[in-house]
């Protein structure tokens, strides 16, 4: 049985709909048609473990590499894992430090990671490839109701021309920031 479901992802290549299963720690896939789901990452109980997720919020599936970019909120890290793969790979937040409730998470056509970093009121930006992010959008650790600040982002989406989009929660707004 599904328990708090908190995002959604679309392969439009197959039709395939992924499902965060918020509350049973782990990623459902539900092929085109089909009711019945499979266990497509996590599903290992709560825990820190490379096959196991925490609490994962944001979903994006990335149709370059046929992987799903989780926001794995408990630990707090970024989670990449291909489909079909037993093990996740941890690509952004390895330290305890880098994010503080990942909730929403967005890739560019560069494979750059975009995290609405919901407990700290900002965008964290990673670079393909690497750990340490930068903070492009918000204050680390201030909240507030002007223009530079955010007050918990959940999601963050980007358009084609990868000027970024902020669900602005508790401001109840949604900021645009030009791509820099």
């Amino acid at each position: 049985m599904l328990s708090y479901l908190t995002a959604i992802a679309y392969d439009s290549q197959t039709n395939n709909l992924y499902i965060a299963d918020t509350g049973n720690h782990r990623v459902m896939q539900y092929q085109h048609g089909s009711s019945v789901g499979n266990v497509i990452a996590g599903g290992h109980g709560y825990g820190s473990n490379t096959s196991q997720l925490s609490t994962p919020y944001g979903l994006y599936f990335d149709v370059f590499s046929n992987s799903l970019v989780i926001c794995n909120a408990g630990m707090p890290r970024i989670v990449w894992w291909r489909i079909g793969d037993y093990n996740g790979t941890i690509v952004a937040g390895n330290d305890s430090t880098s994010l503080n409730y990942p909730f929403g998470v967005s890739v560019d056509p560069m494979g750059n990671i975009y995290v609405a970093d919901m407990g700290t009121h900002r965008i964290q930006f990673f670079r393909s490839g690497q750990f340490v992010g930068r903070t492009i959008a918000g204050i680390t650790g201030v909240n507030g109701t002007n223009a530079t600040v955010l007050n918990q982002p959940r999601w963050v989406t980007l358009d084609k021309q990868l000027n970024l989009y902020v669900s602005d929660t508790d401001n109840h707004r949604v900021q645009m920031f030009r791509r820099y």
